[in-house]
Formats: structure tokens, C-alpha cells, sequence
């Protein structure tokens, strides 16, 4: 019997398979079983079996068919693992470590390097050139860390609740999702298992990277502090770069520690060598900012700042 029902189906689908040779490529889409149906309904004395059937969704999906897709949590870290930033927590460690060497050198050499070189000389001062550019080198992967952290750091919660928001329709619809038990088991699953061992390496990242990040700034501080100059200020522009006064008096500069007035400079040659000997032949006005703009003398105490590099 089965033998015979096959070779009527098989009799049934060659007419159909020669009107399919000779039809357009967009007809012969049709299913064969309509058109096996046709010859049926055209022989009425012909019998056809016909076994159709059709894949439903399976699978956990249908359980929270009603969260879209988009917007599920299970979806939600795949595209953290796609993501082109947040991909890196991922990464084994030793690939790990040279994605953020590469983040801090590159923003060392086209940002840190150059601002910091806006205050202090890299030559004359490569300490605190060096520490200035790392502070804002480290912020930088800081900030980068912290990013990646909040975003695993999100996802990782929505996994391992047991209710979930969202928007129906991103009309700021929002809706509470209850996950089934075998959803929830799922997600607790992944977010144990895949997103904790992640935040682990953050949070530790996060820690050292601060670290750095302390103990760079705190260093140029306390660098920064021990020489400023009698304006206060530190850096390019400063009266080191020159010479070190002595005192400044609301009348003038004195450089010399043996001269106490400048008036006596009047009526003292020998006070006034010394205090010319102090100066090292640079007018005495450069050695103080006010005094310098007062004066109308910034292109003269640069003149001299280059003579004496």
C-alpha cells in the first residue's frame, strides 16, 4: 500500500515538474504539493497523500516573546560581546592588558604629551612632563574602564533579576516582564558565569588604573608645590627659568640675599655689583610676571629665556 501511495505521488508530481520546466523563475517558487493538488482536482479519480509540516517556534524565546528582542538581556550581552569597546573585557588577559597599554600610549602621545608640554619643558623638565601627561593619560583609561564597567554592570543586573522592565513600544511604555522559571535559571546561569568573572576584572582594573592615577597627580603636586617661584607659579613662564629672586617689594625686584633695600643700591657700588652679579645681566623685571608685563618686557625676558637655553 505505502509502495503504491508513493508511486501515485510520484505520478501526481511529474506533470507538475514538466509546467514548472517551462514557467518563469518566480512562478516555479510555488509549493509542488498546490500544484500536485491542480492535477488532483483535474483527475478526480487519483488519490494524494500529503504530509505537511510546519516549524513553530520553540525553545525559551516563546517564553518571553513579549520583552522585544532587542531588549532582552540574553540578546542584550551578546551585543556587549560585539561591541567594539566592551568586547575588550572579554578579551584573554594578556590581550586585555595591551588594549589599555595601547589606549594609555596613544592618548600619551596625541593628547597627554602635547598639552603638557603647554607647561613644562620635556627637555628641561621630563619629570614633570612625564607626570603631567600620565595624569591625563590615566584618566582617559579611566574613564574608558568605567564605561565598560556601567555597561556589563547593567546588563549583569537585568540577567540575574527575577522581573524585568522594559518598553513595549519605546514610547516610554513601560511594562514589567515576571521571567519564568526556566528563563530565570537561564539568565542567572550567564550572568554568574559569564558576566561576574567580567566585573571581577573591571572592578580590579579600576583599581589599579586609580592608583596610578593618584599617585601620578599627587606626585606632580607635591613636585609642583616644593618649587614654585614667587608669583607661585610653575612651569614655562616661571621666574626659575631665569633666576630666583630674592624678595619682591612693592618698589622692585631684589636678587642679591645681601641687599635689603633697593634704595641703597643709589648710594652702594658694591651693593649694586652684587646685586647685578645676582641678576646674571637680565633686567631685573623678568624675574616676576607683573613686573614684566609692567614693564612691556615679555619679548625681552623671552630673548634672554632662549640665550640661556
Amino acid at each position: 500500500m505505502l509502495r503504491g501511495a508513493a508511486m501515485s505521488l510520484q505520478g501526481g508530481l511529474a506533470p507538475c515538474a514538466q509546467q514548472h520546466q517551462h514557467q518563469q523563475p518566480l512562478a516555479a517558487l510555488r509549493s509542488p504539493w498546490l500544484c500536485s493538488r491542480q492535477q488532483q482536482q483535474r483527475q478526480p479519480g487519483r488519490h494524494l497523500v500529503v504530509l505537511a509540516v510546519r516549524k513553530e517556534q520553540t525553545g525559551l524565546g516563546r517564553l518571553e516573546a513579549a520583552v522585544p528582542r532587542e531588549q532582552r538581556p540574553v540578546n542584550e550581552l551578546q551585543q556587549l560581546k560585539d561591541n567594539v569597546l566592551c568586547s575588550w573585557a572579554t578579551l584573554p588577559l594578556p590581550q586585555y592588558g595591551q588594549r589599555l597599554l595601547a589606549l594609555y600610549a596613544g592618548v600619551l602621545l596625541l593628547l597627554g604629551g602635547p598639552i603638557a608640554a603647554q607647561t613644562f619643558e620635556p627637555l628641561e623638565q621630563p619629570l614633570e612632563f612625564f607626570l603631567s601627561a600620565s595624569t591625563g593619560s590615566l584618566l582617559v583609561v579611566a574613564v574608558a574602564a568605567l564605561r565598560i564597567y556601567l555597561a556589563w554592570k547593567y546588563v549583569g543586573d537585568r540577567l540575574l533579576t527575577a522581573s524585568l522592565e522594559y518598553e513595549e513600544t519605546g514610547w516610554y511604555d513601560g511594562q514589567v516582564f515576571v521571567k519564568p522559571p526556566e528563563v530565570l535559571a537561564r539568565d542567572r546561569l550567564l550572568g554568574t558565569y559569564e558576566v561576574r568573572p567580567v566585573l571581577a576584572r573591571l572592578r580590579t582594573t579600576l583599581q589599579v588604573v586609580g592608583v596610578g592615577l593618584a599617585g601620578t597627580a599627587v606626585s606632580l603636586a607635591l613636585l609642583i608645590n616644593s618649587q614654585l617661584d614667587a608669583d607661585g607659579a610653575y612651569g614655562r613662564g616661571s621666574a626659575r627659568k631665569l633666576m630666583t629672586p630674592n624678595q619682591i617689594t612693592p618698589t622692585g625686584i631684589i636678587y642679591s640675599p645681601e641687599v635689603r633695600d633697593l634704595g641703597d643700591l643709589l648710594s652702594d657700588d658694591e651693593a649694586a655689583e652684587r646685586e647685578a652679579a645676582a641678576q646674571g645681566g637680565v633686567p631685573g623685571y623678568c624675574g616676576d610676571r607683573a613686573f614684566t608685563a609692567f614693564a612691556g618686557g615679555e619679548r625681552v625676558c623671552e630673548k634672554f629665556e632662549k640665550t640661556r637655553r
